[in-house]
């Protein structure tokens, strides 16, 4: 039998243990393998009927419990997984590679929400889940979890995309690879509140963006930027006029890759970053600062905080 004393110690070193190594995150990548297999079966296929048969039999339905998460936020279906399978074939070969090396990335991730969980107030380390959408999500998250598309970022600037449309050409492999995409969706599962109109939801991707920025020195959106920062004045000035007038449309800022035409789209990212930078750049209390970064109740006044709203000449 033991000691009181060496159970006493066993539970010490335990709790001492998790202290010092932190929460290991749960990091899938099953429904990766389960997207691939049921890849190859499609050869088997007759018709279109046998192919969506095979995507939902041998995907869907053999979801793990995070993905079917993301199928029930996102959507999506063995129809469409059929469409954009054969619209794109290039494509969908030229990426396979990139996402099933993701397994062997996990390290790399870890060790991103590690620093977070260091760094940031109150963050609790998310369980991440990986599997492959219908080229429309690179990321998003559930509670306390992200839910990445890896067919979008795990793709880099070697993937064909000669068969893509303009949108999809100019995200795809632009996204910064996989950790910048955990990083950024990692700030998301920590910012705390609602979204209450478009100042707020710009500001959340934004915010998401100069965190992860801040520290880790990734960023998803750095094409973005470069846009941004050419046109900064007429974007901010036309940004202040919609939160003037109380705008509820997301659409000119936010996920309208397919309509945004000849501008960049997705501007809100750029503009919610600036603010934030301005933002924290002006606070001598950097811990509060980002306390409040972290906070959507808080957005409104960081706005005013920035000076941003005061627009540019």
């Amino acid at each position: 039998m033991p000691t009181k004393r060496c159970v006493f110690l066993f539970v010490y070193l335990l709790i001492i243990s998790s202290f010092c190594f932190g929460q290991h995150p749960s990091i899938t990548t099953t429904d990766i393998d389960n997207f691939w297999r049921a890849y190859d079966k499609l050869n088997t296929a007759r018709s279109k009927e046998d192919s969506v048969i095979i995507i939902q039999t041998e995907y869907i339905d053999r979801a793990t419990n995070n993905f079917k998460t993301f199928i029930l936020i996102r959507k999506f279906t063995a129809a469409e997984y059929v469409k954009v399978i054969g619209k794109y074939p290039q494509f969908w070969n030229s990426v396979r590679p990139l996402t099933e090396n993701i397994v062997n990335r996990k390290d790399e991730i870890e060790g991103i929400l590690k620093k977070f969980e260091r760094e940031l107030p109150a963050f609790k380390i998310p369980d991440v889940c990986f599997a492959i959408g219908c080229l429309r999500t690179g990321g998003t998250t559930g509670n306390n979890l992200i839910l990445i598309g890896s067919e979008i970022a795990a793709a880099d600037k070697h993937v064909v995309k000669d068969e893509l449309t303009s949108w999809l050409n100019s995200i795809i492999g632009n996204t910064g690879d996989i950790v910048s995409m955990v990083a950024h969706e990692a700030v998301h599962t920590r910012q705390k509140g609602r979204n209450t109109d478009l100042l707020v939801s710009v500001m959340q991707e934004g915010i998401a963006d100069f965190v992860t920025a801040l520290v880790t020195g990734l960023n998803i959106n750095a094409h973005i930027h470069e846009y941004g920062k050419a046109h900064a004045c007429e974007i901010q000035n036309e940004f202040n006029e919609a939160v003037k007038q109380k705008s509820t449309d997301l659409k000119p800022w936010l996920y309208n890759g397919s309509s945004a035409g000849n501008r960049m789209h997705d501007l809100g990212y750029y503009i919610g970053y600036a603010i934030a930078e301005s933002f924290y750049e002006k606070q001598t209390d950097k811990q509060k600062a980002l306390e409040w970064l972290l906070d959507k109740s808080k957005y409104k006044k960081i706005y005013s905080l920035s000076g941003y709203s005061e627009g540019c000449n």
